[in-house]
């Protein structure tokens, strides 16, 4: 079974997303800042098979956690999510498996997204 790691600072979004990912048969991690996100992968990182990342939190941004994951997830595929529609950020992270949703994103958006992100899995 896939397993996600959800960073998002939103609560309630984060459930939105568990939920989505259950019905895709994806087990989640989950967490509300970049830091609790490197904790898990540190203890985690064998299991975790792909990463959803919310581009604005307090203290440490989507990207900011994202390179921080690196060390301990490398390669692994990367859903951006954001209210902005600020795709820039993300498409200059050449040779990494990244996509990008713009919040608010539909139940049938997020799983079709996810879907693709980890088609190669």
């Amino acid at each position: 079974m896939l397993k996600a790691l959800v960073i998002d600072d939103e609560e309630s979004l984060r459930e939105i997303i568990v939920e989505v990912l259950s019905m895709l048969e994806i087990e989640a991690f989950t967490a509300e800042n970049g830091q609790q996100a490197v904790d898990i992968a540190k203890v985690n990182d064998d299991e975790i098979n792909f990463v959803l990342i919310d581009r604005f939190m307090p203290d440490m941004s989507g990207e900011e956690t994202f390179q921080a994951l690196r060390e301990y997830l490398p390669g692994r595929p990367v859903l951006f999510m954001s209210g902005y529609n600020q795709q820039e950020g993300v498409e200059a992270l050449n040779g990494e498996k990244i996509r990008f949703i713009k919040k608010p994103f539909s139940i049938m958006e997020l799983r079709n997204t996810v879907t693709e992100l980890i088609s190669d899995l």
